[in-house]
């Protein structure tokens, strides 16, 4: 009691005490269970355990040794392949294991960062997660946690992109049902057809038409066409087969009395043309083949000067685009992806776009130069495609999704169909 006060006044004071020391006892109660029973699942929290002490379940640790993310790599237009290296505990601590592992994604490399981000918890020892059923052609940023059987999480901040591609993927013009018909036609009032001359049995006409390898005997260039047909580029292709048909001016009469009738060949010609000049759709595109030894070494770069980086990469493998005479030159594009990291990879603006000449088709490796100034390490990233999207008419180095328009969305899928799957991560360093 206090003295000098009344009685009366006393008694309440300290009916008052215990009221406020009960209250701040619920308190103190009220805020250990609340951290006992949280158990959040993003690994940013601020909770850490020291060697030997006993740490709360469902608490963001440092005692977990994990080195997040790997890498993400698209698998398919639908499909992303995220692995990883597998988390431990410290090794001065004696505790459960069981490392079982979170995985976020997100538009962005910072929704990776929320809750609302996890799309799957693996079971214990998995260290890799296909993520399936996603749009195709876009960029996704993915992040993962390790978990231990107490439930305590590292604390994992390594964020990984990957760029699903085009799932505008084969073309649509077949040899056999959309081009040898052409040869075949008797025009109205004619006697014979083109395969009449220009067969395989008969080579007084000169270019076999009567199958795919013949009419590809050589393959045409501007200076040296050796057939009218130009693969990837339609309208030389067209006058060049113009300008044969025409100094054949005997032969060709019945036809050219026929003017609609020769131009009814026009537009199947270019398409088929314009998707390389195949002889059947090209279902599968490009990769890499890095197990082959003689691409062992490849795939790396250097800052060549301040400004420029050099890539050293294999030629890459896509037997459906490589024409009968074997060369690769002019069949693939290699574009190229570039970024401070590997998540600010920016998969809407290629850096560099590189198509093999003649020259250099028959060299061991390609060689790609681009200029870079944004950071002192850059990430690179080069994916081949198929040549067939030359055809659509669109500047993919200087496409800007956030300004384009529906119609210009759609020609940068069409222009970026058949391209390879994710490919390995170039690390360098200025």
């Amino acid at each position: 009691m206090l003295s000098g006060l009344p009685y009366d006044f006393q008694g309440t004071l300290y009916i008052m005490q215990i009221r406020i020391k009960n209250w701040t006892l619920s308190l103190m109660a009220t805020l250990a269970l609340a951290t006992l029973s949280s158990c959040g699942s993003s690994d940013d929290g601020t909770g850490s355990a020291s060697a030997g002490a006993t740490v709360v379940p469902g608490t963001s640790t440092e005692d977990i040794v994990f080195s997040g993310i790997g890498s993400a790599n698209a698998n398919s237009p639908r499909e992303v392949v995220i692995s990883w290296s597998e988390a431990v505990l410290r090794p001065d601590l004696n505790g459960s294991e069981g490392m079982r592992y979170r995985i976020y994604r997100g538009n962005t490399a910072a929704e990776t960062l929320s809750d609302g981000a996890l799309i799957a918890t693996t079971d214990a020892g998995v260290t890799s997660y296909v993520d399936t059923g996603l749009p195709d052609n876009t960029t996704l940023y993915y992040r993962v946690v390790a978990i231990d059987s107490d439930e305590r999480y590292s604390r994992s901040q390594e964020i990984t992109s990957a760029r699903t591609p085009s799932e505008f993927g084969p073309g649509t013009v077949n040899f056999n049902s959309d081009v040898l018909p052409l040869f075949q036609a008797v025009v109205p009032g004619g006697t014979t057809t083109c395969l009449d001359c220009h067969s395989g049995g008969n080579p007084s006409g000169g270019l076999d038409l009567s199958t795919h390898s013949g009419l590809l005997a050589g393959i045409g260039t501007l200076s040296n066409p050796d057939s009218f047909i130009i693969p990837f580029l339609g309208d030389e292709t067209w006058s060049e087969f113009q300008s044969r048909f025409t100094d054949a001016f005997i032969p060709h009469l019945e036809y050219i009395a026929q003017p609609t009738d020769l131009l009814a060949m026009e537009l199947p010609l270019k398409a088929w043309t314009l998707e390389g000049a195949l002889q059947n759709p090209d279902p599968t595109p490009p990769v890499f083949e890095f197990a082959n030894p003689g691409n062992a070494g490849l795939y790396s770069g250097q800052f060549i000067d301040y400004d420029t980086v050099r890539l050293e990469i294999p030629h890459a493998s896509d037997p459906e685009s490589i024409p009968v005479t074997g060369s690769i030159a002019g069949q693939l594009d290699y574009v190229v992806y570039a970024g401070a990291d590997s998540s600010s990879i920016n998969w809407d603006r290629p850096v560099a776009i590189k198509t093999l000449d003649l020259s250099e088709a028959n060299l061991p490796f390609v060689t790609i130069e681009f200029d870079y100034t944004e950071s002192n390490n850059v990430v690179v990233v080069v994916r081949p495609m198929d040549a067939a999207g030359r055809s659509v008419d669109i500047d993919i180095l200087n496409y800007d999704p956030t300004t384009a328009d529906a119609n210009e969305k759609e020609l940068y899928r069409k222009r970026m169909r058949n391209m390879s799957s994710n490919e390995r991560e170039i690390t360098i360093t200025r």
